[in-house]
């Protein structure tokens, strides 16, 4: 986002990219054996090195809480162990980032996600309001050609979407009857996902295959919206399969380029006046810490021990229901839907933070999953229940928020070295008594749901109780007004050094009561770069 509000205005931009390009033709969606087929974005074996991360002890997980643990009717647990699943973020490396493989969700914060902690008291209240987001949500929304239905009663009100919402799918609508009975409101989603053609991108074709990469272009992820606008300029250099590992300073103390190595281990120098780095909650943590001076001996914006703290994970719940009559789960797109009734604080609750509840196919989309996670037995009992409930199951689920807390915090690993020779992370997070009475609640109400929409049986739940999947994760470099507590500023330019800034989810707070953080992402990025350039056509950042 930064790179193309800052291109279009002139600047010239030089992007170092740890991933490949990829091309959207050679995704695998359209082979006969696609569920076989590695993903697009797996890493190879030869290539994990360069991946690395690490993680601290896991947390024991209580018996008392045994009902919160994961299973499905074929397969019994999910997870034996006595400790919580180590880690596991999901994240793409390569030119667009996460958005290659995330579901298209376009979700501008609730006012009150800015503000939690003087409106409900937790959390800590964000140095920015809604207002000031709002002209930069709408502009990205327009660029991204987000479509969605403005009618949502527990968002602040606004004008229509740049595109009409996508139509609920036969899931979906079938779901939706649970939602109505037990008085909730499950709506359209607000998507990046075209649906009516935008410049020479067609509308999705509903084949349910967002997180595996958009064949159709129809997804606005940034390699096939921004960035090849941003390459048209002819002001943007980009720089792909390479790794930043230390941002170097001048003798005034500035920012003055960073260093990384290629492919073949060969280091380079690549001169700035301006550092952006955009490497997310784990990775811009890491590349900070491991960027130690004589100014900054534990790490560039580090003089107060912030940088890496109040990580923030992804709480989940999710209960795979099962119908007895045809539903065609693998059809439409994978989040078409959400419900925004608990978004906000209820009175009653026994939990702080909000949450979000939607419906998803999750990884229900072809046979192979369904044979592996779903279908029992064994023979003829195992092709009878294919035959008859191929298609019969779908997720209800439930995001919340982690509560910000200075212990759940990136390190770097004192023993661990990258591909490259650079230290790796080390993360270490925990659920306090908070998330597990979050994860309760969830539990509760998403079975209730699917009850009520008349599924034939549970058969499955995953949570963050005792599984990990993190793709929400913030707040390891948060914004705020006391460089005590925080990394950067309200337009996410570090405290110690004017010329660098952080635009990615690391600057976050807080997480907004479970909405998807990629809009608030670009709209913070748009924000910030606004400032840059303002600041550095008057000479403030050198």
């Amino acid at each position: 986002m930064a790179t193309y509000a800052l291109a279009m205005a002139g600047f010239s931009v030089v992007v170092l990219e740890a991933g490949p390009r990829f091309d959207p033709a050679h995704y695998p969606l359209n082979q006969k054996d696609w569920e076989a087929q590695p993903s697009a974005f797996h890493v190879p074996p030869k290539e994990g090195k360069k991946h690395l991360y690490t993680h601290g002890e896991t947390e024991a997980l209580d018996p008392s809480l045994s009902h919160l643990r994961s299973w499905t009717k074929a397969l019994g647990p999910l997870h034996s162990s006595p400790t919580r699943m180590p880690p596991r973020i999901q994240r793409v490396k390569g030119v667009g980032g996460s958005t290659l493989h995330y579901q298209g969700e376009a979700h501008r914060f609730s006012p009150h996600g800015f503000q939690s902690q003087s409106q409900y008291g937790y959390g800590e209240d964000w140095p920015l309001t809604h207002k000031d987001l709002e002209p930069y949500y709408e502009k990205i929304e327009q660029w991204l050609g987000v479509a969605g239905d403005p009618r949502n009663p527990f968002k602040a009100s606004r004008g229509p979407f740049p595109m009409t919402p996508h139509k609920l799918s036969c899931a979906s609508q079938r779901v939706k009857k649970g939602f109505d009975k037990l008085g909730l409101h499950l709506s359209p989603n607000s998507l990046a996902i075209l649906s009516q053609p935008l410049e020479d991108r067609p509308p999705c074709n509903y084949c349910n295959g967002c997180s595996l990469g958009c064949m159709m272009r129809a997804k606005s992820s940034m390699d096939v919206s921004l960035i090849p606008k941003a390459e048209a300029t002819g002001r943007v250099t980009l720089i792909p399969n390479v790794h930043a590992h230390r941002i170097t300073l001048n003798a005034q103390g500035k920012a003055s380029g960073v260093l990384y190595f290629d492919h073949e281990k060969q280091e380079h120098r690549q001169r700035a006046k301006v550092v952006v780095v955009a490497a997310g909650a784990l990775e811009t943590p890491r590349l900070l810490l491991n960027s130690i001076s004589k100014e900054y001996p534990e790490g560039l914006g580090n003089r107060h021990d912030v940088v890496g703290r109040y990580c923030m994970e992804t709480i989940f719940q999710n209960s795979i229901a099962l119908f007895s009559e045809p539903i065609h789960s693998y059809k439409g797109l994978q989040i078409d839907s959400r419900a925004w009734d608990f978004n906000a604080p209820s009175p009653g609750q026994t939990f702080q933070g909000g949450v979000v509840l939607g419906v998803s196919a999750g990884n229900f989309l072809g046979p192979f999953a369904y044979a592996q996670f779903v279908a029992p037995g064994w023979g003829k009992s195992h092709k009878d229940f294919m035959r008859t409930s191929f298609g019969n199951a779908i997720n209800v689920f439930g995001i919340g928020e982690h509560l910000p807390h200075p212990d759940n915090r990136i390190t770097l690993d004192p023993e661990v070295m990258d591909f490259y020779g650079v230290p790796v992370a080390k993360l270490v997070t925990t659920l306090k008594k908070n998330e597990r009475e979050m994860l309760g609640f969830m539990a509760r109400q998403t079975k209730a749901i699917a009850e009520a929409a008349g599924a034939k049986e549970i058969i499955g739940q995953e949570s963050a109780y005792d599984l990990s999947a993190i793709s929400h994760m913030g707040g390891t470099c948060r914004m705020g007004q006391d460089p005590r507590r925080s990394v950067v500023n309200q337009f996410c330019q570090t405290h110690d050094i004017a010329n660098v800034f952080v635009m990615d989810n690391s600057s976050f707070v807080t997480q907004g009561g479970g909405d998807s953080p990629s809009l608030t992402i670009q709209a913070l990025a748009l924000r910030a770069a606004d400032y840059l350039m303002d600041e550095a056509k008057k000479g403030g950042l050198t």
